[in-house]
């Protein structure tokens, strides 16, 4: 914290810091004052360093899950659920599923009225999207994400899976056709404009890191001074270009304009992927874009490919049981969907370090299996509405929401002396930042056993002693190291052992 940032201070923050810099001086002795010359300290950083840590954490702390509550809210505020209520013992249900989790993520019982009312089925573990989406998705999020679900490099991943004919790609700037060959940007217009003028065809332009239909554009038609246009003013991010390709008439109903894919999530828990469920999205409203949030409906797909009877619309929170045409889509068969599912989990074994995938794939025309889009993680609205757990089942998602909201979840906390991370029941060290050279790890922080140590926890404070109470059961190897040359450590029997 800058001389700025304590001038841009409210009222009630500065107040709140002069008063907790006033505690900070009065627990050092007089002897401490003098060692550390605290007096020259508080002209100094340490006092605004700690300032900023402190305020920054618990600001950190507040906005954590904030997005996710966002996000929350969203779904409830466009996805109007029908007319009811759970009972009492309903909700004391879902009280008591979400209740050891609480620490981390407040549950919002609105989820599980909406999907119960939906599906007609309870269940106390029904999962928001936003909590699914925006913070579960640490169980299936790698590095390599970015990577694998980038659409520009689906035919490197799977080369032996057909896809719609590619007319260009743009990465980093550059243009390349279908087999990867270097083209310039006018060589890449050229052939839009000549797949489009050949008869009714259509290009579809899709940017290659997004999803959920944003910036997606269609260049149709024979007036190339539009074409051109939407060419041109594409946003400056990497795209890829294909074909517009036609559904197996067994995908599509005789009006639909869009084209319906089934979508499909995989989960991987054990090295072996599975399919959880799927359900085709099918295309209404005269939109081009098969898009759940545009308006499209999610009819569910049985194992062999037959359809189910209604058909979700979430953000309108109905059902329907009939295309908008008046074709009937229940007991409708999809073609060649045995080979889909083949062909899925062929690619999730493949991608493997994706543990939890939505695919869109879908067969065309000629009765082939075609990939159209792979996303880290999809939604848990449609399954949910039909009464199908995402996860596979309750218990399986309380393995999850134990590993991520319990075992592996915190908050980064600070005070005037320590850096630490607070868990659902315990508190883990990660940097000593006072000023003493004579230290004593507490037993407890906000009410709570410190019980680890991370590495570097003491680097460069140039400790005389070092204190290491028996709540520490658990320290990294370096978490001493450059701690003080002639530092007197007083630690644990079993800690000294390891």
């Amino acid at each position: 914290m800058t001389m700025a940032d304590w001038q841009s201070l409210c009222l009630k923050e500065k107040e709140y810091a002069v008063k907790a810099i006033e505690e900070y001086c009065a627990a050092l002795s007089e002897v401490e004052r003098e060692s550390t010359s605290l007096d020259e300290r508080l002209l100094d950083s340490h006092i605004f360093e700690r300032l900023a840590a402190i305020i920054n954490s618990e600001k950190s702390a507040r906005e954590l899950m904030a997005p996710v509550y966002g996000r929350d809210r969203y779904f409830f505020r466009t996805c109007p659920a029908p007319p009811g209520a759970l009972t009492k013992e309903q909700l004391k249900e879902v009280g008591d599923f979400w209740a050891p989790y609480s620490f981390a993520y407040k549950n919002n019982p609105e989820t599980q009225r909406y999907f119960t009312l939906m599906s007609g089925r309870f269940d106390p573990s029904y999962v928001s999207f936003g909590l699914h989406y925006l913070y579960l998705r640490k169980f299936w999020s790698t590095p390599k994400v970015p990577f694998m679900t980038d659409k520009n490099n689906y035919d490197i991943l799977f080369s032996d899976v057909k896809m719609p004919e590619t007319v260009f790609h743009r990465i980093g700037g550059c243009y390349y056709d279908g087999r990867r060959n270097l083209i310039t940007e006018n060589e890449a217009l050229e052939r839009c404009l000549c797949y489009v003028g050949e008869g009714d065809g259509e290009v579809i332009l899709k940017p290659a890191g997004w999803g959920e239909g944003h910036g997606i554009k269609f260049m149709r038609g024979k007036n190339r001074e539009e074409n051109t246009k939407i060419f041109r003013t594409l946003p400056k991010v990497d795209y890829i270009c294909q074909r517009v390709i036609v559904n197996h008439e067994s995908w599509r109903y005789s009006s639909c304009k869009g084209f319906n894919v089934a979508r499909i999530n995989t989960m991987n828990f054990d090295g072996v992927p599975k399919i959880m469920a799927s359900y085709l999205k099918t295309a209404v409203k005269d939109s081009d874009i098969v898009n759940m949030a545009t308006g499209a409906w999610g009819i569910l797909i049985s194992e062999d490919g037959t359809l189910g009877d209604r058909a979700v619309e979430t953000h309108a929170g109905r059902w329907n049981y009939e295309f908008p045409n008046g074709e009937k889509f229940a007991g409708r068969r999809l073609f060649n969907y045995e080979r889909v599912k083949e062909t899925v989990l062929m690619m999730a074994q493949r991608v493997s370090e994706l543990r939890a995938i939505a695919w869109d794939v879908a067969v065309d025309i000629e009765g082939d299996v075609v990939l159209i889009e792979l996303n880290g993680c999809g939604g848990t609205e449609e399954y949910q509405a039909h009464g199908v757990h995402p996860y596979g089942s309750r218990e399986k998602m309380k393995e999850i929401l134990d590993e991520y909201l319990i075992k592996k979840f915190y908050y980064e906390r600070a005070d005037w002396e320590w850096d630490y991370l607070e868990f659902k029941d315990s508190i883990t060290i990660s940097k000593y930042a006072g000023l003493k050279k004579s230290v004593v790890v507490p037993e407890r922080l906000r009410g709570k056993k410190v019980t680890a140590i991370r590495g570097r926890a003491f680097s460069g404070k140039g400790l005389e002693k070092l204190v290491i109470p028996e709540s520490v059961s658990l320290m990294d190897k370096d978490a001493l190291a450059d701690c003080g040359n002639e530092c007197d450590v007083n630690m644990p029997a079993r800690l000294r052992k390891k």
